[in-house]
C-alpha cells in the first residue's frame, strides 16, 4: 500500500471514528481500560549482549533503568475541533519533575494518539545506532516510557515543552481485538503496520495475566511487541534490536557487535 493511498484510508478512518465515539457499539469493557485517575507502575530493564569474533555472546549487561509511573488524568480535554480526549500524564520515579503528556481518542473504531507534550521519557525510535559507551546507551534508554503507545523519533520533535499534534492520528489499537487483525498504524515519519498475532499468558510477581500480542511490521530492523488486555491496560512492552555495530571515538569501522533488549513489566495499577 502505498503512503498516499494509507494517508487517505488512515485519515477517512480517523473521521468515522470521531463521529462513533459515544455511538454505544463498542462497549467500554471491550476497550483499552479508561478511568480517571486510573494509574499504572512499570519496572524497565535493558540487556546488552556482545558478539565475540565467531558470532557467539561473550558477556552480557544488565541495568535495571527503574520505575515509571503512567496515570490517566483527564476525560474530557478539547484540543482544536477534538473533544472527549483522554490525556495521560507519564514520568519516572526518579525524576517525576519531567513529566511527559499524550492525548488520545478512544473512539468505537479503535484507540488514537492525537498530541502529545515533552516527550523526555516516551519511547524512542532506535535505528541500529552507533555507540561509544554505556553512558550513551542509559541515555537513550532512559527515554523509553510506558504510554500505550509512546515512541517517538525526536529528530522530528521541534519544541518538546509545547503540544504537538501528529500529522496523521495514530492507529494505536483497532477494535474489536482479534487474532490475526492488523492495521495502519504510522505513516509519518515512516510507515508501520502493527497486527495481533496471538494471545500470551504472561506471569508477572506471581499475577497471571491474558493478552494480545501485538506486533509490528515495517522497515526496521527492530522487533517490537506489546501485550495487552482490556481488564489491565499494557502488562509488558519487549524491544529487541540485533546486530547493532559498536563504533569507536576515532575508527568508523565496527568494533564489534551487540544485541540489546529492554523489557517494561507492570508491576503495580491503581484503579479509582
Amino acid at each position: 500500500m502505498s503512503k498516499i493511498i494509507a494517508s487517505f484510508f488512515l485519515l477517512i478512518v480517523f473521521t468515522s471514528c470521531e463521529k462513533s465515539v459515544n455511538s454505544g457499539g463498542i462497549p467500554i469493557w471491550s476497550k483499552y481500560p479508561i478511568q480517571l485517575n486510573r494509574e499504572w507502575e512499570y519496572n524497565t530493564t535493558f540487556k546488552l549482549e556482545f558478539y565475540d569474533s565467531t558470532g557467539r555472546i561473550d558477556s552480557t549487561e544488565v541495568i535495571d533503568l527503574g520505575n515509571t509511573i503512567c496515570e490517566i488524568t483527564s476525560l474530557n480535554d478539547t484540543m482544536g475541533n477534538l473533544i472527549n480526549l483522554v490525556q495521560f500524564k507519564e514520568y519516572d520515579v526518579l525524576t517525576p519533575q519531567n513529566v511527559h503528556k499524550m492525548w488520545y481518542l478512544n473512539a468505537d473504531s479503535g484507540l488514537f494518539a492525537i498530541a502529545y507534550s515533552n516527550p523526555g521519557s516516551s519511547q524512542v525510535i532506535l535505528p541500529k545506532a552507533n555507540i561509544k559507551n554505556f553512558d550513551n546507551i542509559k541515555y537513550i534508554i532512559n527515554l523509553i516510557g510506558l504510554n500505550p503507545a509512546s515512541h517517538y523519533n525526536t529528530n522530528f520533535i521541534n519544541q518538546i515543552n509545547d503540544t504537538s499534534f501528529y500529522l496523521y492520528p495514530r492507529k494505536v489499537l483497532q477494535y474489536p481485538l482479534r487474532i490475526g487483525e492488523r492495521w495502519v498504524e504510522l505513516i509519518e515519519p515512516f510507515y508501520r503496520e502493527r497486527f495481533i498475532k496471538d494471545k500470551a499468558q504472561i506471569t508477572i510477581n506471581g499475577n497471571i495475566y491474558n493478552c494480545f500480542k501485538i506486533e509490528s511490521d515495517w522497515d526496521w530492523n527492530i522487533v517490537f511487541t506489546d501485550y495487552i488486555n482490556f481488564t489491565n491496560g499494557l502488562i509488558m512492552r519487549e524491544l529487541l534490536i540485533d546486530s547493532v555495530a559498536i563504533i569507536g571515538p576515532e575508527d568508523p569501522n565496527p568494533l564489534g557487535y551487540y544485541k540489546f533488549s529492554s523489557v517494561s513489566k507492570l508491576v503495580r495499577e491503581t484503579k479509582p
